[in-house]
């Protein structure tokens, strides 16, 4: 039993924690904020809202401001709506009846974040995105070019522009470390995590990852733990730790507890541990299992697009489990539910869950009809993709067109002013004719402003010539000279190192290329060729080296990637080049590519030529068995010559083993003759 004093002593820390809340200052509030986070959404709009000095009408306008964006990023980040709107009305107003600049930036950004995506919805935010831009340079603020590095980079992520996007997200973290801002620094590292998973680097992800986790636990945190385990765990799947997988969500799912806030969260984390044990033997009870609390939570919180993915789930589980009728209804279910909710990639990945469902069980006319409706969201894809592509490009014209008559009328003004300094010198020469000195210091300075132009000209012309002998004229790529003399530097700086690090060397060939040129024309061969550099750029990181090797063959060179992760850089690129087709002229052209992937040094002091003689034995290997495949090899006891009959012969006797990364499924009629996978898959 409490005594006496003890519950007086309660009721009145009760009565005073209000009062000792409302102490607090905007200022010391946002400060701490940006020191230590917060450990929910929730409890840091209450905080923020219950401040002493909460702005009125009567405040300045600047502090209005940053109150009410303060709020705004708050509510928007707990999915709060009444508090954004209200905001945000607050921010118009402000912008309207006041002329607030910044107010008109932050609704901008806000509206960037808020729309994102794709189709209309992405050109909208790209609109609000300029206006942005536009608007910050009247603002003298390094906190607004942290939102707007942010924003940007939150676009160029959902359009799958991943490199861009991690670039973008550097500066920003850069930007908050400048200003103190280390909460914004882990927001803006953890947003890196899934980035760098997408692209192959899952080493780094990892890497980046656990540190977000111990910094962001260091300052108490608490509110982007769990989203952190789910971006780690995705990473963990791509590696294939399984158990690192299962034990990170199972962190991340107990970090979310109760906190209506992480609600979203927990319904991914779930979902993504019945995804863990859907790949497990025997585990479709578990999968069951966390596929419907999953469900659950996602329809009690109204979050319908939410429900896509645990519903498939349990349709693929049921069906795994002889209830090959439940799971397939289910599975028509969350297709519908998809296509209403216009998630074009939930619809195809569950379709083809639910052929390969149906085709096991016997049911092919229905396979067949599943697989019809794929290819008609996929034109549809096209197409809507074809339209973004020609409004951006009417949008790059425009832009284009602008800075031409800038710089002409800047051209304009720089005539009239040289005559206004002509007409001046000429009166100053009269005045100086009487001093032969003085006019021998005119030439001389004329003499050297002469040379200093020559010089400046010399060094352009010199900068230029270098790119020219690195980089091939066509494509842009960098050329074979380039990446030859990049694979010595490499190696010798391997020799020269206590602990080397190793790189990986991807051989790239594009499939019948001489069918599209006889076919289309060598105009659409060019076009296949830049289309297929341009499309490996956006997939790679930015120190990768993409080379033009000879023809339609090309070298791809990738700095501090282990050969774990080799199969899934594979997998990008062949979903890169294969996954959708080119067009030329308004004419589709399918395009696969075979590849064959090493790590280097696969054996000690190998040579980085040997290992290229390597990875273009396993090319052929992968053009002999149907083509739109790679071949990693993984492992060799011996280093011969090799021939495409070389490598099956070692694989026979057990001293080479490789792993066989498919392509995606093209048109038919692409490729020709049907893929025969080679043994030695790992």
């Amino acid at each position: 039993m409490k005594s006496r004093l003890q519950v007086l002593a309660g009721l009145l820390l009760c009565a005073l924690s209000p009062l000792a809340m409302a102490q607090e200052r905007m200022d010391d509030v946002l400060r701490d904020f940006q020191a230590h986070g917060y450990p929910s959404v929730s409890a840091a709009i209450q905080r923020l809202s219950s401040v002493e000095d909460v702005p009125g009408a009567n405040a300045s306008m600047a502090r209005r401001g940053t109150y009410h964006r303060s709020l705004l990023q708050l509510a928007r980040a707990g999915r709060q709506p009444a508090i954004q709107q209200s905001s945000r009305a607050v921010l118009q107003r402000m912008a309207d009846d006041e002329q607030c600049v910044r107010c008109r930036f932050d609704l901008a950004i806000a509206a960037v974040l808020e729309q994102g995506g794709r189709g209309r919805t992405r050109r909208a935010a790209l609109a609000r995105l300029k206006e942005a831009k536009a608007l910050r340079q009247q603002l003298d603020s390094p906190e607004a070019e942290q939102a707007l590095l942010e924003a940007e980079a939150a676009l160029a992520q959902w359009n799958g522009e991943y490199n861009r996007a991690i670039e973008l997200f550097v500066r920003a973290s850069e930007q908050a470390r400048q200003r103190g801002d280390v909460a914004g620094q882990l927001l803006n590292l953890a947003g890196m995590i899934g980035l760098n998973a997408d692209l192959g680097d899952t080493r780094r992800a990892i890497d980046v990852g656990n540190e977000a986790y111990r910094r962001a636990e260091e300052i108490g945190y608490t509110a982007l733990l769990a989203q952190i385990c789910l971006d780690l765990g995705h990473a963990y799947s791509l590696v294939g730790d399984r158990a690192h997988q299962r034990a990170i969500l199972e962190k991340g799912l107990a970090l979310t507890g109760n906190d209506p806030d992480q609600l979203p969260n927990k319904t991914t984390i779930l979902n993504n541990l019945s995804d863990f044990w859907l790949s497990q033997p025997g585990g479709y009870p578990k999968t069951l299992d966390y596929a419907q609390r999953a469900l659950q939570l996602a329809r009690e919180s109204g979050q319908q697009g939410a429900e896509i993915a645990p519903m498939a789930n349990i349709g693929i589980a049921r069906a795994g489990m002889g209830q090959v009728d439940q799971g397939v209804a289910i599975l028509r279910e969350s297709i519908d539910l998809s296509k209403k909710s216009g998630i074009d990639v939930y619809t195809l990945g569950i379709t083809e869950e639910l052929v390969r469902i149906l085709k096991q069980a016997g049911r092919h006319q229905e396979a067949l009809e599943a697989l019809q409706s794929i290819m008609q969201l996929q034109e549809k894809h096209i197409r809507e993709e074809r339209e973004t592509a020609v409004l951006e490009l009417q949008e790059k014209y425009a832009t284009q067109r602008k800075a031409d008559e800038i710089e002409k009328l800047a051209a304009q003004n720089r005539l009239k002013q040289s005559q206004l300094e002509a007409e001046g010198l000429k009166q100053r020469l009269w005045l100086a004719l009487a001093g032969v000195f003085g006019l021998g210091l005119l030439m001389l300075w004329q003499s050297i402003q002469r040379a200093r132009k020559a010089n400046r000209k010399l060094v352009d012309v010199n900068a230029t010539l270098a790119l020219q002998s690195s980089t091939d004229a066509l494509t842009g790529a960098f050329n074979r000279r380039y990446a030859q003399a990049l694979l010595d530097k490499l190696q010798a700086q391997m020799q020269r190192a206590e602990n080397p690090q190793g790189f990986g060397l991807i051989l790239l060939d594009l499939d019948l290329f001489k069918r599209i040129n006889d076919a289309r024309g060598h105009a659409a061969g060019d076009a296949v060729l830049v289309e297929t550099v341009k499309r490996l750029q956006s997939r790679l990181r930015q120190n990768d080296v993409v080379s033009r090797w000879g023809g339609e063959e090309f070298v791809l060179v990738l700095p501090s990637t282990p050969a774990s992760s080799l199969p899934i850089v594979a997998r990008n690129v062949l979903e890169a080049i294969g996954n959708e087709p080119f067009l030329f002229e308004g004419q589709s052209i399918p395009v696969s590519v075979s590849l064959g992937v090493i790590g280097y040094p696969l054996l000690p002091g190998q040579a980085w030529a040997s290992a290229l003689g390597l990875a273009d034995s396993a090319l052929y290997l992968a053009k002999a068995s149907g083509r739109n495949q790679a071949i990693c090899i993984g492992r060799m006891d011996v280093e011969p010559s090799c021939s495409e009959a070389d490598l099956t012969q070692l694989q026979a006797a057990g001293k080479a083993e490789w792993q066989v990364v498919t392509g995606p499924e093209l048109a038919p009629g692409t490729m020709a003759p049907d893929r025969a996978p080679p043994s030695g898959q790992a």
